[in-house]
């Protein structure tokens, strides 16, 4: 018998549940412990997988809002205007 790899022997628990693929990021804990033949390692996989997921899309985020800071600080260097100071040098 050919041993299952583990991503997809997730994928097939989470289908007999009644779960499509994606709800893989965003199933609860709670509701994890509910689904039958799911492991402790399966559910550590599953939250470990969340987690980078959630915490790359922070580290996105936080990239995204310090580039348009920076241009927002370039422009105003540019204009040659402070508006923190009512827009006077």
């Amino acid at each position: 018998m050919k041993r299952e790899r583990f991503e997809q022997r997730l994928f097939r628990i989470f289908a007999q549940a009644g779960y499509s693929p994606i709800r893989i990021l965003t199933v609860t804990p709670e509701e994890m412990v509910e689904i039958p033949n799911i492991t402790v390692p399966n559910i550590r996989a599953v939250l470990n997988v969340q987690n980078k997921i959630l915490a790359e899309t922070n580290n996105r985020r936080k990239g995204q809002l310090i580039r348009e800071l920076l241009k927002a600080a370039e422009s105003e260097d540019n204009d040659g205007t402070d508006k923190a100071n009512g827009g006077k040098l």
